[in-house]
């Protein structure tokens, strides 16, 4: 039987540079700029920061190869910046026991991780009263307990993410009625592999 390749971070993430992307501004930069390319103010507004933020953050972005500027495009005074299009990270949870410094930025990046579910459920709590009545039951919180082997996981954590992605379109693409929903997915072993 032909065993799928698991999935794991980037391999060419240094533990700086994952110590890097788990800044929650960067992060939102770099799921905007998946849309298409943007300059410091365009960012600033649609995040709610400030240009010089968004500039500094951009500067970092790139600094670690992770954005690059528009050839071609903007002026001295307003750069644009893209995404490399050879560039496709793929951030899941996944430990290096061999590797210290990897593993805590690795932490640090699921800690940013829960604190963006936190803050997406306060606002679901806040918008959900006012949403329309289809709206608010096609949203979906739950949970599960099963029982899987790592190669289950890793296929369950492919499809959700291929799913994913099917949804994450630049707005020439999305339906007129598209609203902004946060996605999240856990899969959380609770014990320990029987021993053999």
């Amino acid at each position: 039987m032909h065993r799928q390749p698991k999935i794991h971070y980037e391999k060419s993430l240094s533990a700086r540079e994952l110590r890097g992307l788990a800044h929650p501004l960067r992060f939102r930069i770099l799921e905007l700029l998946r849309e298409g390319p943007a300059t410091a103010s365009m960012l600033g507004r649609d995040l709610g920061e400030s240009s010089g933020a968004t500039s500094y953050h951009l500067r970092v972005l790139a600094r670690m190869g992770m954005v690059e500027e528009v050839p071609d495009r903007g002026t001295r005074r307003e750069r644009w910046w893209k995404r490399p299009a050879d560039r496709q990270v793929v951030l899941i949870a996944s430990a290096r026991a061999d590797d210290a410094e990897y593993e805590a930025a690795g932490a640090r990046m699921h800690e940013m991780f829960i604190r963006r579910d936190e803050d997406a459920l306060d606002r679901w709590i806040e918008v959900r009263p006012h949403l329309p009545v289809d709206l608010r039951e096609a949203a979906f919180i739950g949970n599960n307990t099963v029982y899987a082997t790592e190669e289950e996981l890793q296929a369950l954590t492919r499809e959700v993410i291929t799913a994913f992605d099917r949804l994450r379109r630049p707005p020439k693409d999305r339906p007129p009625d598209a609203v902004r929903v946060h996605l999240t997915f856990r899969s959380l072993p609770q014990e320990l592999p029987p021993s053999e």
